[in-house]
């Protein structure tokens, strides 16, 4: 396996609860990056930035007691160097205040989140650690017959189903879902949205 940097660390400041669940979600399902915490106000963003200084900070401004650039703030003091990515469901309405202004890596429509933080924590990833592969990059290295396994599991097939499809054993199919887990490193609970994102970025499904 190569050798890649250590993932970046990642705080995610959101007051709604299952748009702060889907926003994980999405974050988990990227190699290269580890969700360190996830807070619903200011206060708690506040210290979570300051217990384990992040790379990356993804937060709404509008939060329950205050506005978020007030975490912007906070992890300014204790990592100048990290970035932010704002959450607004005003995009255009939004003017980054000067005294964080530099940290502010894009403003992301929480209209189009899914695919908007998809595309921007790619390009934080490229930027803060050249030397790590894009997934896309370790997809193209599967096998021929890994890669008929990998489009399966796109298409939502079990291993059961891939097995038959592919006149195969289940158990040999399960052998190589384990070995595609490895080389695009992600868990194997995570395989799956890895697939399937596959076939959606590659026109093969509808998103």
């Amino acid at each position: 396996m190569i050798p890649q940097p250590d993932a970046l660390k990642i705080v995610l400041v959101e007051d709604e609860r299952m748009f702060s669940e889907m926003l994980a979600r999405s974050i988990n399902d990227l190699t290269g990056l580890e969700l360190v915490a996830r807070a619903f106000t200011v206060a708690e963003g506040v210290k979570v930035c300051e217990q384990h200084l992040p790379d990356l900070v993804i937060a709404d401004l509008a939060l329950p007691d205050g506005n978020g650039v007030r975490v912007i703030e906070a992890l300014k003091q204790v990592n100048h160097n990290a970035r932010v990515l704002v959450l607004s469901a005003h995009v255009e309405d939004f003017s980054p205040p000067a005294e964080v202004a530099g940290m502010i890596e894009g403003v992301i429509s929480k209209g189009e989140a899914h695919a908007e933080l998809s595309k921007h924590l790619r390009s934080v990833i490229q930027q803060q650690n050249p030397g790590f592969e894009d997934e896309q990059n370790l997809i193209n290295r599967l096998t021929a017959r890994e890669m008929d396994i990998f489009l399966l599991l796109g298409e939502g097939l079990t291993n059961r189903e891939i097995a038959k499809r592919l006149s195969r054993s289940a158990a040999t199919v399960a052998t190589h879902r384990k070995m595609i887990a490895v080389k695009l490193r992600c868990s194997g609970a995570a395989l799956m949205s890895v697939a399937t994102r596959h076939r959606i970025h590659a026109g093969k499904i509808p998103s």
